[in-house]
């Protein structure tokens, strides 16, 4: 984790950082734009720096450290050193009752209904090599995960927080593994950048029948995401049909 980056990117949560100020970040955005084809920072010689896309500058934060950042209080969170050494299931005040925050050296895994447990080390963790296991995008379905999926047979899981870290990319690298994702256009990014032995995206039975559901099909977050929508998939065509057809997107949360 960069935390310099990191600081100096929290300096745009309450006002505007002379150029002086953020040396480290620009390099980094100028490179990060240069690779990736992108424009969503400005800085000129004597003028304050410019966010032009926030949702970029928040991707471009998440792809250098391989974390999951959507926002500055999430910076904040990554930063406070008395938390990112705990067990870190934190109370939140948005739509999600609790999240949790997996952190550049640890993963959190869970076997059966027993508590979720944080690893540093590979091998410390005890799972069944001849099942597979669950890999579980967002907080809040984790906490109830053993109840909502483990009628599907799933006994093994483990936490992503969107783009996993390091050592949960490496830890499920010679894994079979079934993801369990929003069914949204972000969550075919997830799947597409995570390798492993052998996986699946889970498809929740009559999963049409949700999306045909206007109460709780996602039209906001939709269209937040529609330009990245791929247009075709080998694994996920069915997906994006959904998508398409709805002009919506299922968060996971739903099926708690």
């Amino acid at each position: 984790m960069n935390k310099i980056v990191l600081s100096q990117a929290l300096k745009f949560k309450d006002n505007i950082p002379s150029n002086n100020q953020i040396k480290i970040l620009i390099e980094e955005i100028k490179k990060y734009q240069k690779d990736n084809e992108l424009y969503f920072f400005d800085t000129k010689h004597r003028q304050k720096p410019e966010i032009l896309n926030e949702k970029d500058f928040f991707k471009f934060l998440s792809d250098i450290n391989e974390l999951k950042i959507n926002n500055f209080e999430d910076i904040e969170f990554l930063l406070e050193e008395s938390i990112s050494r705990k067990e870190s299931i934190k109370k939140t005040g948005d739509s999600k009752k609790y999240y949790a925050k997996v952190f550049d050296k640890v993963i959190l895994f869970q076997i059966k209904d027993e508590k979720p447990i944080l690893y540093k080390n590979l091998e410390d963790i005890n799972f069944d090599k001849n099942k597979k296991i669950l890999a579980v995008e967002n907080g809040e379905t984790f906490l109830n995960i053993f109840n909502t999926m483990s009628k599907f047979g799933f006994e093994q899981f483990i936490y992503l927080s969107g783009y996993p870290n390091i050592l949960t990319k490496n830890f499920l690298l010679d894994k079979d593994v079934v993801f369990f994702l929003d069914y949204d256009i972000e969550a075919i990014k997830i799947y597409d950048s995570i390798k492993c032995k052998s996986k699946d995206f889970f498809k929740f039975p009559d999963i049409e029948k949700y999306f045909e559901n206007e109460t709780i099909l996602n039209k906001k977050l939709y269209l937040k995401q529609r330009n990245y929508l791929q247009e075709k998939h080998s694994e996920l065509q069915w997906l994006i049909d959904l998508i398409k057809k709805h002009s919506g997107v299922l968060e996971q949360e739903i099926f708690n």
